[in-house]
């Protein structure tokens, strides 16, 4: 699980893994008599964690994409959500205007809008990637001056304006990069029995009153 991706998957202060994946996932594990270990590790390197066997499975907001699903299996999506440019709400330049500003533009390493950010400079803008480890460190860095724009995706940026109301009333969305993407867990392409159970699971718990609840419990 990714250390710092509220509301899906965070440690709390005092040590202890809570989110909207956490709450499913105890669900899941108390159907199946299973016990899991909530464990944090490094978005960059996760998936090779994974493939290495430190990691069983991976469910903390991770999109499936064609590159990751040549390494992995994934299960059915559970949520989709789009990607974003933001910048401050004061912010007078247009889309192409930004993405040309030779300014840097914040990105959670390992993330999708790290992948975006590299097709936005395949395609010839003119900009500089700042990576950061979560995506509040890259609104941060907006903040601080250090990048002009942050992408992000709806599934982090709704919810964590919804804490951070302040911080969300200083950003505005400049424009949307790309179509709809999903969530889904990750496993081994050899772990069908696994995968198998997750659908399954995942399946019965969003026909439940409880898949609501636990939306509105983390407001995503």
């Amino acid at each position: 699980m990714d250390a710092a991706y509220p509301p899906f998957t965070e440690i709390d202060p005092t040590g202890k893994a809570v989110g909207f994946e956490i709450d499913v996932l105890d669900w899941i594990a108390n159907k199946y008599g299973w016990e899991v270990e909530h464990k944090p590790w490094e978005w960059g390197a996760i998936i090779t964690a994974l493939l290495a066997g430190d990691l069983d499975f991976v469910a903390s907001g991770m999109t499936h994409t064609a590159a990751r699903a040549e390494k992995v299996w994934f299960t059915i999506p559970y949520y989709t959500y789009i990607h974003q440019l933001l910048v401050l709400a004061t912010e007078t330049r247009t889309r192409d205007e930004v993405l040309n500003s030779g300014e840097y533009i914040a990105v959670q390493l390992g993330a999708t809008s790290d992948s975006w950010a590299e097709e936005l400079l395949k395609k010839g803008y003119k900009f500089q990637k700042l990576g950061l480890d979560s995506y509040e460190l890259a609104f941060r860095a907006v903040l601080d001056g250090r990048a002009v724009g942050v992408i992000s995706d709806s599934a982090f940026t709704v919810p964590f304006f919804k804490k951070e109301p302040e911080m969300g009333a200083t950003f505005k969305q400049l424009s949307t990069i790309g179509g709809d993407f999903a969530y889904a867990y990750a496993t081994r392409v050899e772990d069908y029995g696994l995968r198998n159970a997750f659908n399954h699971a995942l399946e019965e718990i969003m026909a439940l009153p409880l898949w609501n609840d636990l939306k509105d419990k983390w407001q995503i």
